[in-house]
């Protein structure tokens, strides 16, 4: 029985050896420092579908993204990333329609932090806007994302 116990202990800590080393190559400290600094430079070049992606810092220190080129007289050019959904909604009206997706925070247990849903909000002609829900109930805006083909339904 103890024979047991202790091949089954050395087993899952050669099993806890591999997953980490394996789970710290995509972090930073398990990188060398060049491959760090490929890896932020790639980040602030970043291209998608919609255009460019530009990782911007916003109100209260909130990260976020602007993807696409930003259109000329949108009303989308006055907000910030990190304004509340309430802010925006009352500076360039409600959107035509919006919808809820939960991220992968809301799958971790005993998690009982922010970002664990996120709502979409399209706007006609404008684009969309993503906010991400709070624990305590609000919404600040994370992404945005300019697209002058925006038909305004999900």
């Amino acid at each position: 029985m103890k024979q047991r116990m202790r091949l089954g202990a050395v087993a899952l800590g050669i099993a806890a050896l591999v997953f980490c080393a394996d789970a710290s190559a995509g972090l930073p400290w398990g990188k060398k420092k060049d491959e760090t600094k490929k890896e932020d430079d790639k980040a602030k070049t970043e291209q998608s579908e919609q255009g460019p992606v530009k990782t911007v810092k916003g109100l209260h220190d909130i990260e976020g993204e602007i993807i696409g080129n930003p259109i000329s007289g949108s009303t989308f050019n006055k907000l910030q990333i990190g304004m509340s959904q309430t802010q925006v909604n009352d500076m360039i009206g409600p959107a035509k329609e919006c919808g809820s997706y939960m991220t992968g925070k809301a799958w971790i247990p005993f998690h009982f932090g922010s970002d664990n849903s996120r709502q979409e909000c399209n706007y006609k002609g404008q684009g969309r806007l993503i906010f991400s829900n709070q624990a305590n109930g609000s919404a600040y805006l994370l992404k945005i994302v300019y697209d002058a083909k925006e038909s305004g339904y999900r």
